[in-house]
């Protein structure tokens, strides 16, 4: 049977939460004794008790502005003070971290290694010293302030950072930025060429909305879900590679996308939500996986080009106005997993001229074909009960 060697024990208390954890583990037996001594960085946040139990730190880790820095003080945007942070923040207000505090131990430390959320302000105030921040958003006023060349040490990027930048024609994020905050290029009409880092976590709601000019876009695998209208009223972009690791399309994502042709959505993907491709009017295939157990309301209108549609198996509800005004749909094979179908449906749907409904099906709600003048024939089976107008 293998044991743990001190090396190892000192790796598994790294993740320890107290220091009540770390003092037991040096009572189990003699080996472990002196663990705390081998640390040179605090792996729990300190106080001058608990610091003599961790003597020969050299660099100290802050997770929160109330975290003991012992008397090492550095400027931080008045907004970070409790950490209230937000990527939506913009105050240009800085205080001294140790405001109104006292210090009852003083220690020298070579580095200090800041966790809590910054803006890239307080790291301009605070680049003389050695302090690392290790979360740090650009916003608006820094763009205003420092130009539009996002800096390195940047992790994300603020709500609006770039809002209606009307001149901005192309933009790399750095390898270090996670996240792209709300609204951050909304309306930037000149924006025809983004580069995202593959590492990026998240796209902020409305984050390219009305990017006009922006004609393709390669999402990041690791972004597991595009917001509400993430990409709306992109009348440019005509091609999009929904990556594997995106497991939900948001609201209006592609919303009056009206030169997009073809989308891939991955089997990943288990939800498209309302009006999601909605005024796609250049759209004219797309391949619903059988992940996918719901269409939203309005999930499809007004794709006018959308000749054909296959819906899966694994769908069992169709939502309100789910393929109106798609002028071109011709044919459509109801899936006997759906039960009702819902108003609207297929309002305006000119050349439709074929429909299968299954003896699944129990209700047509009211304008569900209404103004499909193709639709010469229509067969509905004896289980439907519930017929509504028009």
């Amino acid at each position: 049977m293998s044991t743990l060697n001190n090396y190892h024990v000192m790796i598994v208390s790294k993740y320890f939460k107290n220091i009540k954890d770390f003092i037991n583990l040096e009572f189990v037996c003699k080996k472990f004794k002196g663990n705390m001594e081998k640390f040179y960085y605090n792996p729990i946040p300190l106080n001058y008790i608990t610091a003599k139990y961790f003597p020969n730190i050299e660099t100290l880790h802050l997770w929160s502005t109330r975290d003991e820095n012992f008397g090492n003080g550095f400027v931080i945007n008045i907004e970070s003070k409790n950490d209230r942070y937000k990527a939506s923040s913009d105050s240009e207000q800085y205080e001294d971290v140790n405001e109104d505090i006292v210090t009852v131990l003083e220690k020298t430390f070579y580095q200090i290694i800041v966790w809590f959320g910054v803006n890239y302000g307080t790291v301009e105030k605070n680049k003389d010293r050695n302090v690392v921040f290790k979360s740090v958003t650009y916003t608006k006023y820094n763009r205003h302030k420092h130009g539009s060349n996002i800096p390195l040490n940047v992790t994300a990027i603020g709500n609006g950072c770039f809002d209606k930048c009307k001149t901005l024609e192309s933009v790399t994020i750095p390898s270090n930025v996670k996240s792209i905050g709300d609204y951050c290029f909304y309306g930037c009409s000149s924006l025809s060429n983004v580069i995202l880092p593959s590492t990026m976590t998240s796209l902020g709601s409305q984050c390219f909305h009305e990017c006009t000019s922006l004609s393709s876009v390669v999402i990041p695998y690791c972004v597991p879900v595009l917001k509400y209208q993430c990409l709306c009223w992109c009348s440019s972009l005509s091609h999009l590679t929904i990556p594997t690791g995106v497991t939900s399309l948001g609201e209006e994502c592609f919303l009056g996308c009206t030169s997009l042709i073809s989308v891939d959505i991955p089997s990943s993907v288990s939800f498209i939500d309302r009006r999601c491709f909605d005024g796609c009017h250049s759209l004219t295939s797309v391949t619903i996986p059988t992940s996918v157990s719901s269409l939203e309301n309005g999930c499809f209108g007004e794709c006018e080009k959308l000749s054909g549609v296959t819906i899966p198996s694994s769908v069992t509800s169709l939502d309100d106005f789910c393929f109106c005004w798609c002028n071109s749909l011709s044919s459509v094979t109801i899936p006997s997993s759906v039960s009702s179908l819902p108003y609207d449906c297929f309002e305006h749907c000119v050349c439709l001229s074929s429909v299968i409904i299954p003896s699944s099906v129990t209700s047509i709600k009211d304008k569900c074909f209404i103004e499909c003048p193709h639709l010469s024939s229509l067969t509905i089976p004896s289980s439907v009960q519930k017929f509504g107008d028009h």
